[in-house]
C-alpha cells in the first residue's frame, strides 16, 4: 500500500546518494543549474537515507540512474531531481523524484511519479525508448528521452501546487529517409510539426501549425509517455 509522506532529509544524505555507486558521466551546466547523468550502480541501503530508497509494497528501487540540480519553486534554494531504478522486479520500472531544498539545509519530498520515465520490463517496455538525462535549467524540469532515431523532451514547470507538463518536443527519423520535428507548447496550446527529407531525394513535405488547447494540464505525477493523442498525432 502506497505511503503518503512528507520526507524531510539531510543534504549531506542527498550528496551520499547521488556518490554512492556511481561514477560521474561529464556534465553539461545551464547557469547555476546542473544535469548530470550517472553510470547506474547498486545503492548501498545500509548508508543511504530514506529520500534514495522507499521501498513501495514490492517495489524497491535499488540503482540510482541520475540526478540535477537547481532551482525549481522560486525560493532561491536549490532543489533536487533523483532517478532510481527498480532492478528486482519484473516491470523493472523507474522513479522520479523531486525534492525541494529547505532554508535549514534539509529537503522535502514534493513529488514522486513511476509513470513518467517508461520501464525497462513488462507491458509498459519499449527496447527503443530510453531515459536520457535529467535537467533542471530556468525553473523547469526537462526528462530527455532517447528514441530508436531520435530524441523527445518532456519540460515540466511547478505551478498550482505540482509539476505540469508546459511543453513537449520530439525529433525523430523515419528510417526512410524523411525527419519528423514536433513542438507543443502545452500553456499556449500551439502545436507545430514538419516532416522533411534528409537525404537529398525530392520527397513531399508537411507542415503544420495549428492550436490544440489542453486543459487542465498533464501532471507529472500520472503522466505516462507516449499515450495521448489528437487526431493522427502523437501529442506527447
Amino acid at each position: 500500500m502506497k505511503r503518503n509522506i512528507a520526507l524531510v532529509v539531510w543534504l549531506p544524505a542527498i550528496y551520499l546518494m547521488i556518490s554512492t555507486g556511481c561514477h560521474s558521466r561529464p556534465q553539461s551546466t545551464v547557469a547555476n543549474d546542473t544535469a548530470q547523468t550517472t553510470t547506474a550502480g547498486p545503492v548501498d541501503t545500509a548508508s543511504v537515507e530514506p529520500a534514495a530508497v522507499i521501498p513501495d509494497g514490492p517495489t524497491l528501487y535499488n540503482v540510482f540512474i541520475c540526478a540535477a540540480t537547481g532551482d525549481l519553486n522560486k525560493d532561491n534554494i536549490s532543489d533536487s531531481v533523483v532517478v532510481m531504478h527498480d532492478t528486482t522486479s519484473t516491470e523493472q520500472p523507474y522513479r522520479l523524484q523531486v525534492l525541494f531544498g529547505r532554508p535549514d539545509g534539509q529537503y522535502q519530498l514534493v513529488a514522486t511519479s513511476e509513470k513518467a520515465i517508461l520501464p525497462d520490463g513488462g507491458e509498459g517496455a519499449h527496447d527503443a525508448i530510453n531515459l536520457d538525462s535529467v535537467l533542471v535549467s530556468k525553473g523547469v524540469l526537462t526528462v530527455r528521452i532517447s528514441l530508436l532515431r531520435g530524441t523527445a523532451e518532456y519540460l515540466y514547470r511547478y505551478q498550482n501546487q505540482r509539476f505540469e507538463l508546459i511543453g513537449y518536443s520530439r525529433d525523430e527519423s523515419d528510417g526512410q529517409g524523411m525527419i519528423v520535428s514536433e513542438q507543443y507548447n502545452l500553456s499556449t496550446g500551439r502545436y507545430i510539426r514538419t516532416t522533411e527529407a534528409y537525404d537529398g531525394e525530392d520527397r513531399p513535405t508537411e507542415h503544420t501549425d495549428t492550436v490544440i488547447p489542453i486543459r487542465p494540464l498533464p501532471v507529472m505525477d500520472t503522466l505516462v509517455p507516449f499515450e495521448t493523442y489528437h487526431a493522427k498525432y502523437i501529442l506527447f
